[in-house]
């Protein structure tokens, strides 16, 4: 078995980014700033926004901990916050463009380790049109990284379907993170909003591609959520009672929210083996794929093992570590 994992949730930082030129005022555009050994702040407003090590761009630490994590491939998107989807659309259509090139030169310095998922300014749907067009058809990417909402709204809301038909039409893949997630002024204690709001984050973008219609109308899209799905797991056989017993809920959707969810894939992220089988055997085993979210603090340092941990056979192994990815991916 080829236990070379190919990581579908790692993250990007650019060691600098460019200065702001656009005509608006008060823009919350990224920087960067030294810190500790061998890290950086990436720096939003004048303030840090968060501390990264410098394998967040550095591509010889990257490999290493690669080759240490026994991964094969990492699929490269942008820190979730670099989406920027707060900007106006013509400076996040700028910071995009700057990223997705970014992204192309790692994949070019190391193609056969990396592939690159790419961002589009996905507040302003036509100009999210025109970058999916360049990202996929220009930079060859196999697909793109969105968030779980676009400023509040979610992204199963109608006004996303054109992005949604245009990647289906392209064969492309969705990558989705939680960001800025609800429920952070609910957060008791010590604990970060990755740990808390996250899992209920991501569950709501995957509800809302079931209960928005767009994974009814777009079968062949495919799409990936961050985390294991968080709390959609949980969430699915309320769906299921839902659309048996209520008749608006019936009347909106042709068949049984868990077929769409079985339609899925869903990242490994969950740190619990158990927790993992029990997803695959809720959603299916072909709809797991590994992920770490490299390089940041709240990962998976040892995804193969995470993996070989569940207790599955070798095939269902190798279609989590590898094979279930490369379908993700188009490959």
């Amino acid at each position: 078995m080829n236990h070379h994992a190919i990581d579908v949730h790692t993250h990007i930082v650019p060691e600098s980014f460019p200065a702001y030129i656009g005509r608006n005022v008060d823009v919350p555009w990224p920087s960067m700033a030294p810190a500790h050994a061998c890290h950086c702040h990436v720096m939003i407003r004048g303030k840090v926004y968060r501390t990264v090590r410098q394998s967040a761009f550095t591509l010889e630490d990257r490999l290493a901990d690669m080759d240490r994590m026994r991964v094969g491939v990492q699929c490269l998107s942008p820190m979730p916050e670099l989406l920027s989807y707060w900007l106006p659309a013509e400076d996040a259509a700028v910071l995009c463009r700057y990223l997705n090139e970014q992204i192309a030169q790692m994949v070019q310095r190391h193609p056969t380790r990396f592939t690159g998922l790419g961002c589009v300014p996905l507040q302003d749907v036509e100009r999210a049109l025109v970058e999916l067009d360049y990202l996929v058809d220009v930079l060859k990417f196999p697909g793109v990284e969105i968030a779980s909402h676009v400023n509040g709204v979610s992204i199963g809301d109608a006004r996303f379907e054109p992005f949604f038909a245009a990647v289906a039409a392209k064969g492309a893949c969705v990558f989705v993170h939680a960001l800025r997630p609800a429920g952070k002024d609910r957060i008791v204690g010590a604990f970060s909003e990755q740990a808390v709001c996250f899992p209920a984050d991501i569950a709501l973008a995957a509800a809302s591609m079931i209960t928005g219609g767009i994974a009814e109308r777009h079968p062949d899209l495919r799409i990936c959520f961050s985390h294991g799905g968080g709390a959609f797991i949980g969430m699915v056989p309320r769906l299921s009672r839902a659309w048996k017993v209520n008749a608006k809920a019936a009347e909106s959707l042709p068949r049984d929210p868990a077929e769409y969810a079985r339609r899925f894939w869903y990242d490994s992220i969950m740190f619990d083996p158990e927790l993992i089988a029990h997803l695959a055997r809720r959603f299916g085993a072909t709809q797991v794929v590994a992920g770490t979210d490299y390089p940041f603090t709240l990962d998976d340092p040892d995804p193969v093992a995470t993996l070989e941990a569940t207790g599955v056979d070798a095939a269902t192994l190798q279609g989590f570590v590898r094979d279930n990815a490369l379908r993700f991916l188009g490959r």
